[in-house]
C-alpha cells in the first residue's frame, strides 16, 4: 500500500508563523530537557553538596534553573516573578548581591520542597 501526500500552497506569512511556533516548541523542549538534567543532578546530591552547587551556579544558569523549579513547584512568589521579569526585560543586567543571594536560597529551598521532588518523578 502506498501513501500519497498532497501539498497545498499557503501564504508565506502563515508558513513563517507556523515555523516560528515549531521552533519555539523545539527550544522549549530543549530547555526543559537541559534543566531536568541539572535539577536531577542537584536532587541526587546530599544537602551540603546541593547547597554548594547551587551557590556556585553562574547567573544565567541560576535563573534558568530557578525558573524551571519555580514553574514545577507551583508556588506563587512575587520575588521570583520580579527577578525573572527583570532579567527577561534586560538579560544583560547583573543581579545585585542581595538579589543573587536571595535567588540562590530560594532555589535551594524549592529543591527541598516535596512538590518539586514529586513533580520531577512524574516528568
Amino acid at each position: 500500500m502506498t501513501r500519497e501526500t498532497k501539498t497545498m500552497e499557503v501564504p508565506v506569512a502563515i508558513a513563517d508563523r507556523v515555523q516560528a511556533l515549531i521552533d519555539s516548541y523545539d527550544a522549549q523542549e530543549k530547555f526543559k530537557a537541559e534543566r531536568k538534567v541539572v535539577v536531577n543532578d542537584l536532587l541526587a546530591m546530599d544537602n551540603l553538596s546541593c547547597e554548594m552547587a547551587v551557590y556556585s551556579l553562574p547567573q544565567g544558569e541560576l535563573l534558568d534553573t530557578l525558573r524551571f523549579v519555580y514553574e514545577l513547584s507551583g508556588t506563587n512568589s512575587r520575588f521570583v516573578k520580579n527577578i525573572l521579569t527583570q532579567t527577561r526585560e534586560n538579560p544583560k543586567k547583573v543581579l545585585s548581591d542581595s538579589q543573587r543571594s536571595s535567588a540562590k536560597s530560594l532555589l535551594f529551598n524549592l529543591l527541598n520542597d516535596p512538590s518539586v521532588v514529586s513533580a520531577m518523578k512524574e516528568i
